[in-house]
């Protein structure tokens, strides 16, 4: 009996030995996106015959393609394996109360297709979920993908979103709160997953922008409407019910009025329309007009105070400006990191975004690509299952 017992615990120790083993070389391979063996056994930190038995499991269980192998001198030929990352593909969302942007990537992350479609905050929750399954589709289509093929969606949205999915609160959109967008969505694809756009912005930052160098940073997500969210010692920081930073409900910060300064800039002429009136009036400040330039410091005077709430609780190493208005950098980052350095002389260093209008759904993409990995990788899973449309 005792024998059988130490048998049965040394089997489970080696399983668990080769599940450790097989995540170890899938992560090379896959940061890399291709590596030869030799480069395989140096990066995982495995030895040699742990590596080729890892591979030969990987490749049987479609992870890892083989790729030709190449002579090397006089050795035997270099055998080099790439990730699968065409085997599935993941959708990331951004709805927002003027418009819908979709992005589909494999999943390598690499983006085949981007769509935008316009909405406004009168329209209706129903025709709005509509037209976010169009953008699913049309980035289908414009990869070549069948919608079939997709494996998770990631859904980027304004508001507060609880651990199910649903909106709690909102208020850009009037019909908003109350949507189940997990649920929506599982009829695109069998795993969902949902964050209030700004976190999702941040998470695009950390893992794609401006700040991948860093630890801790503040993202302020400045455009029509005011966000901001916390990265800290690499992670996204949700809080308890998915609120950390949200300050929507201080109205002392005055981040949301903010914008009238740009609205109501004498630079700006009365029959631009609203929704152009901020973009305007950068325009007006690159030109160097008084009155644009002073309504860009007043703005940038009451986003800096708004940063400065979580700046002085994280300390962080970098804000980032996201968001629409990081499109007007060249004229507001420069007020806005004056506004913050009077605050905190020692404080971070301000950058804006690279990422563009994508920003939120680029991070919805690496939301869906985390939840496959814990459904697929995570490190609970035992061992790793063929990688095909079941899987998920």
């Amino acid at each position: 009996m005792a024998t059988a017992r130490g048998q049965s615990a040394d089997g489970g120790d080696l399983s668990r030995l080769r599940q450790l083993n097989e995540r170890a070389v899938l992560a090379a391979v896959r940061a890399a996106g291709e590596l030869r063996a030799a480069q395989i056994v140096e990066r995982s930190g495995l030895g040699r015959t742990a590596v080729e038995d890892v591979l030969a499991g990987l490749v049987d269980r479609r992870w890892l393609v083989e790729g030709r192998a190449e002579v090397r001198g006089r050795g035997r030929p270099a055998r080099s394996y790439r990730f699968r990352a065409e085997a599935g593909y993941v959708v990331g969302l951004d709805i927002g109360a003027y418009s819908i942007r979709s992005v589909l990537a494999d999943l390598g992350g690499r983006v085949l297709a981007t769509s935008h479609r316009r909405v406004s905050p009168d329209t209706r929750r129903a025709d709005r979920l509509a037209a976010a399954d169009r953008a699913i589709a049309d980035c289908a289509r414009g990869a070549g993908v069948a919608t079939s093929r997709i494996w998770s969606v990631g859904v980027g949205t304004t508001g507060l979103v609880d651990r199910e999915g649903r909106v709690v609160r909102v208020n850009a959109i009037p019909d908003w709160a109350g949507a189940d967008l997990a649920a929506h969505f599982r009829r695109s694809a069998r795993l969902v997953v949902v964050d209030n756009d700004s976190q999702l912005a941040a998470l695009a930052e950390h893992r794609l922008g401006v700040a991948t160098d860093v630890a801790d940073l503040v993202l302020l997500h400045a455009g029509r409407r005011t966000g901001l969210a916390l990265v800290v010692d690499g992670t996204l920081r949700r809080g308890f019910h998915g609120a950390a930073a949200d300050l929507s409900t201080l109205p002392m910060l005055r981040w949301e009025p903010a914008i009238d300064y740009l609205h109501h800039c004498r630079a700006v002429p009365p029959d631009v329309p609203l929704a152009d009136r901020a973009e305007h009036a950068f325009a007006a400040a690159r030109e160097g007009r008084r009155a644009a330039v002073t309504a860009v410091r007043r703005y940038a005077r009451e986003m800096a105070l708004a940063a400065a709430t979580a700046v002085g609780v994280v300390d962080p190493q970098v804000v980032v400006l996201g968001g629409a208005f990081s499109q007007a950098a060249d004229v507001l980052l420069e007020p806005l990191t004056e506004e913050l350095t009077r605050l905190f002389p020692q404080g971070p260093e301000v950058r804006a975004s690279t990422l563009g209008a994508d920003c939120v759904a680029l991070g919805s993409v690496c939301l869906a690509l985390d939840a496959l990995d814990e459904r697929l990788v995570g490190a609970g899973r035992g061992a790793l299952p063929v990688l095909a449309a079941r899987s998920v």
